[in-house]
């Protein structure tokens, strides 16, 4: 079959096409780290877990758009142990509580794990919680991004 007519526009319109998908998918990214973040229903020390939910969305290996990653204040108790040795040379050791962490560690480490997992051909989506113990805490039966996963399925499926 032969087509005959005029077919300039085209690349335009696959333009246009493409960036009402990538729009969907920034919705989508949006709305899924905010119902993990909402939904989150493990204990918030530090901020750093909550702070490290966030998406990134890439072509060929370059960023088009990263979302999330919001320093979250912690609350808490932040236990931390303190020793240190007196004048006299005695050994000292025992709990206090600390700072209550902004959650810049959290925000910081999510988006460098999330920039770590795009692929460096075709699209990708990558959607973390990018704190080292998020799987741990997870696994305890803590929705750390569970309910902002499934989210995600409803909005782009």
């Amino acid at each position: 079959m032969e087509f005959k007519g005029d077919i300039s526009g085209l690349d335009e319109l696959e333009k246009k096409i493409e960036q009402y998908y990538i729009d969907r998918l920034i919705l989508a990214g949006e709305a899924a780290c905010q119902e993990a973040i909402k939904n989150g229903d493990y204990g918030d020390i530090t901020g750093n877990l909550r702070s490290s939910i966030g998406y990134v969305i890439a072509y060929n290996g370059k960023i088009i758009k990263e979302g999330g990653f919001h320093k979250v204040q912690g609350h808490g108790a932040n236990m931390q142990k303190v020793e240190f040795t007196t004048k006299n040379g005695k050994n000292v050791s025992f709990w206090a509580k600390g700072k209550f962490g902004d959650g810049s560690e959290g925000s910081r480490k999510g988006l460098e794990f999330a920039r770590s997992k795009i692929s460096s051909s075709g699209y990708s989506f990558v959607l973390v919680a990018g704190m080292e113990y998020a799987s741990f805490v997870s696994s305890k039966g803590y929705d750390v991004l569970d309910s902002g996963t499934l989210m995600l399925w409803e909005l782009i499926n």
